[in-house]
């Protein structure tokens, strides 16, 4: 009878052990949601007024893997996670250029060891950006894939917050971004080109004027990438208009794009014009709601001006003259010399 006695004992000391595991698996699973409900609309709307893009950036490296560690107790952070890793690629860009305008500076000088060492590290780091930016595209398209039941790519989704769309948006430039990261460090990251086409569609499930034209600014990047995609298209007056909702609605990504999709061509001209306009409009005013991304989209378009100055002189755009170059004829021209008195 006691041996009896004790089976049943230790069933129900199991059952009980059971029981008590998944109570607290549920109460975890709950814990996470709540925190990460706060992070998504208490503490995503103040960052992204903010105009500190260096802290902001160096806040999500150190933090990514702690809002990850959602998992851990049954939550899923991947709509977060798709903001900071997103924003941590701004850190290795900007590190990315830096190395770049090294490499400038070595060639000039005829210092092969220097330029070499600062070619490697340059690959490093857009291995880097491209990794964090393509995790940020992966964890967006599976996460909202599974909430709203669609397809990414091929069909739209009904959204139902405006901090779903804004992480869809963001997460479809950081695939793109992660593209031209990965091709410019001979593909160590391994990201698939479709992703391309892909945001193409993707951008035209959402409002371009509502989105400051990033959309249709998107999709006019992928026409310039895609060999023959421009075919039939307008790709510099959808450039154009972009540009136009960016400054009225007081986000200017959309020049940042234009000027990308100039570089990559090998288009200085147009580059210098889009930084002339991205630097001389009118009043402008940024979009207080969401002044991060404004503030993000000049310190992009100063790294783009300070590779046209170093491989022209040798050092950065002298302060205070984003959207000056070195050459500007009278009345405007810079002496870069000057300022470093």
């Amino acid at each position: 009878m006691f041996p009896r006695v004790t089976r049943i004992l230790s069933a129900a000391a199991l059952v009980a052990s059971t029981l008590t595991l998944g109570g607290c698996a549920v109460m975890e699973s709950a814990t996470s949601g709540i925190t990460l409900n706060i992070l998504e609309d208490g503490f995503t709307p103040p960052v992204l007024q903010m105009g500190d893009v260096d802290m902001v950036c160096q806040f999500a490296v150190v933090n990514t893997p702690l809002v990850g560690a959602a998992r851990n107790f049954y939550g899923d952070p991947a709509l977060m996670e798709t903001i900071l890793l997103h924003s941590s690629s701004v850190c290795s860009d900007s590190k990315m250029v830096a190395e770049e305008m090294r490499y400038m500076r070595a060639a000039r000088d005829k210092r092969a060891d220097e330029a070499q060492d600062a070619r490697i590290n340059q690959k490093r780091l857009m291995a880097e950006a491209a990794g964090r930016q393509y995790a940020a595209f992966t964890r967006m398209k599976t996460k909202l894939e599974q909430k709203y039941f669609f397809k990414y790519g091929s069909t739209c989704p009904k959204f139902k917050r405006d901090f779903d769309e804004l992480v869809y948006l963001l997460g479809s430039v950081a695939g793109l971004q992660a593209i031209q990261n990965d091709m410019g460090a001979q593909q160590t990251v391994g990201v698939p080109t479709d992703i391309a086409p892909q945001a193409e569609f993707a951008m035209t499930c959402l409002n371009n004027a509502k989105w400051w034209g990033v959309p249709s600014a998107t999709q006019a990047v992928v026409w310039s990438i895609i060999p023959g995609g421009d075919a039939g298209k307008d790709v510099k007056g959808t450039f154009d208009a972009a540009m136009t909702v960016g400054e009225a609605t007081g986000v200017r990504l959309p020049h940042v794009m234009a000027a990308i999709a100039a570089q990559s061509r090998d288009d200085v001209a147009t580059t210098r014009a889009v930084l002339k306009r991205f630097a001389s409009i009118d009043n402008f005013k940024p979009n207080q709601q969401y002044r991060l991304l404004d503030a993000i989209a000049e310190v992009q378009m100063t790294n783009i001006s300070d590779r046209l100055w170093t491989q022209n002189t040798g050092s950065r755009t002298p302060i205070n003259s984003l959207g000056k170059f070195w050459d500007d004829k009278a009345g405007g021209s810079i002496d870069a010399s000057s300022f470093l008195n």
